[in-house]
């Protein structure tokens, strides 16, 4: 499964919805589900509604009200994404790609797909290409 940490006002989370969707559509025949998950309680569930329909988000959106899987997986920033096995080992965590090397800067040509590429390694059975990359995006803040 992918679980991939957004927020509805965070604007790379916005420019990856497509991103997201393709890849959804890509590796849902392949038994591999996408899930979107919103840290915290700063959006109620009418934002996030909202988000997902204005960007026709074709997988479930859920809030993580407590922070219980952001803190889990030590989420920090949206878009993150998170691969997991289906024994519930974490096989890849970070970037969607390298569209965004920083915050502010987006790259006219993509020439890394990190998720895609360690989905097709999974379902080819080969080693994976990328355990961990530094994720880019609106921080995730948790008030304690």
């Amino acid at each position: 499964a992918v679980f991939v940490f957004l927020a509805p006002d965070c604007p790379l989370s916005q420019k990856y919805t497509l991103t997201l969707n393709e890849l959804h559509a890509e590796f849902q025949d392949d038994g591999i589900g996408f899930f979107g998950l919103v840290a915290g309680n700063d959006f109620p569930k009418n934002d996030i509604d909202r988000f997902s329909n204005e960007y026709r988000l074709a997988f479930p959106v859920r809030q993580d009200p407590n922070f219980v899987l952001a803190d889990f997986w030590d989420a920090s920033k949206t878009p993150e994404a998170f691969v997991v096995s289906a024994n519930g080992a974490t096989l890849y965590k970070g970037a969607i790609d390298n569209g965004s090397p920083s915050l502010g800067q987006h790259r006219t040509v993509v020439t890394e797909h990190y998720l895609k590429d360690v989905l097709n390694g999974i379902l080819l059975g080969e080693d994976i290409p990328y355990r961990e990359t530094a994720a880019t995006g609106c921080f995730i803040e948790r008030r304690r």
